[in-house]
């Protein structure tokens, strides 16, 4: 494909140029695609979009925006991940401030060699960008432990969708008071600034890491005197998945469903919470330690997040029990539920997602995200409401509606 001409329309080199059949959102591919090489490139290619009326979208690995439905309006994709580089990391202050174009595997490659990691745990890390799991407020098992992505980031620079280079926040925890701008933009998904770099708050790595694996039965589940004493033992995660979620994490289950307990702390009290569990519910069908529970935990990220339709809610309860209202339904086998996060993700087929999220929301679950499922606010009253403040946040920061995707209200909580 003959790519001369397309980078130089939006004021780049033609070298920068991308085919746009790469970036494909709900079968339709952009008229053009970038992929500049320096936040100075980055501003200069949305100016540019900017001034010719271009609507764009954002990209990084391309694990969540592939799977949207296509914007109304798409004419080119800015490429974001040749902005891979780690610009300042200071392991004494556990503080790093990186480009939003390198993936969660490499940064955590080179925090690993300190002892330390970044708690985001976002689906797919060998190619997910940490500007996509930051726009994306992604989260798995451990979020009750660590929080979301918005509550690891210090400050960003960003780029608004006049190409002006913006920056809110500091490089380190003492120099962040008050609102930032930049915690608005976890969860945007794109559709209010492109985010260039991040300075985040680092984690020491846990010294020793086990995850128990039970099986479950429906009965069994929904029996709360059962799990009762388990967040009391304070474990790292506890997630439930249905048969079918569950073999594809590779905690294949002959029965209903898998129970996944992540235990993370010094070698000693990780022993202990293993010996209380184990008397509380028996030995487990399955036990990972070290390395290989670190990455049954991301297992359980890219669990959640498969291609196709999806809706995430958000729950107080923090039992396995409260999935009752699934298990004897067409959802349960194909659930996953993050119990101490209060996250669940359901599979529905499109058909039935009004009903499944009535269903839900009648149980005490509250819809925070969905795709594939068309829309959804007929089904949870006040969900208009909610995109109608989106939407005058997006008039203020972005009233040339340069970002292709418009606020939702399932773009974060």
């Amino acid at each position: 494909m003959d790519l001369t001409g397309v980078a130089p329309a939006l004021g780049l080199d033609a070298t920068r140029a991308a085919d746009p059949s790469r970036y494909t959102i709900g079968g339709r591919a952009p008229r053009l695609a970038v992929r500049p090489a320096t936040g100075d490139e980055l501003s200069e290619a949305v100016r540019a979009a900017a001034r010719d009326g271009l609507a764009v979208v954002p990209w990084g690995g391309g694990t969540s925006v592939a799977l949207d439905a296509a914007p109304e309006r798409y004419d080119a994709a800015l490429d974001l991940t040749a902005l891979d580089h780690v610009i300042e990391y200071e392991p004494q202050d556990l503080t790093l401030t990186a480009e939003c174009g390198i993936t969660l595997a490499s940064l955590r490659a080179t925090l690993a060699a300190r002892g330390q990691e970044l708690p985001i745990e976002g689906a797919h890390a060998e190619r997910a960008t940490l500007g996509g799991a930051l726009a994306a407020n992604a989260s798995g098992a451990r979020r009750l432990r660590f929080g979301s992505p918005r509550d690891r980031l210090l400050g960003a620079t960003f780029v608004l969708g006049d190409g002006t280079r913006a920056r809110t926040g500091g490089k380190v925890v003492k120099n962040v008071a008050g609102f930032g701008l930049h915690r608005l933009l976890c969860g945007s998904r794109g559709s209010l600034a492109a985010i260039a770099t991040a300075s985040l708050k680092l984690a020491p790595a846990p010294a020793w890491r086990v995850a128990l694996v039970y099986e479950a039965s429906a009965s069994e589940l929904v029996d709360a005197e059962r799990w009762s004493s388990l967040p009391r033992l304070e474990p790292a995660a506890m997630t439930v998945l249905g048969a079918d979620a569950a073999g594809a994490a590779g905690s294949a289950t002959a029965r209903d469903y898998a129970v996944i307990v992540s235990l993370e702390d010094d070698r000693a009290w990780v022993a202990e919470q293993e010996r209380r569990i184990g008397s509380r519910l028996g030995a487990p069908a399955a036990r990972r330690e070290g390395e290989e529970a670190a990455r049954l935990i991301q297992r359980l990220a890219d669990v959640g997040d498969p291609a196709g339709s999806r809706v995430s809610f958000t729950t107080p309860w923090n039992s396995p029990a409260a999935l009752g209202v699934l298990k004897d339904g067409p959802l349960a086998r194909h659930v996953v539920f993050h119990v101490l996060s209060g996250r669940l993700h359901v599979f529905p087929e499109p058909s039935a997602a009004a009903v499944a999220v009535m269903a839900l929301s009648r149980s005490g679950f509250a819809p925070i995200d969905a795709r594939g499922v068309g829309t959804l606010e007929p089904a949870v009253p006040g969900l208009a409401a909610v995109g109608d403040i989106r939407t005058r946040i997006r008039e203020a920061l972005d009233p040339g509606h340069t970002w292709a995707f418009g606020p939702r209200w399932q773009q974060g909580e």
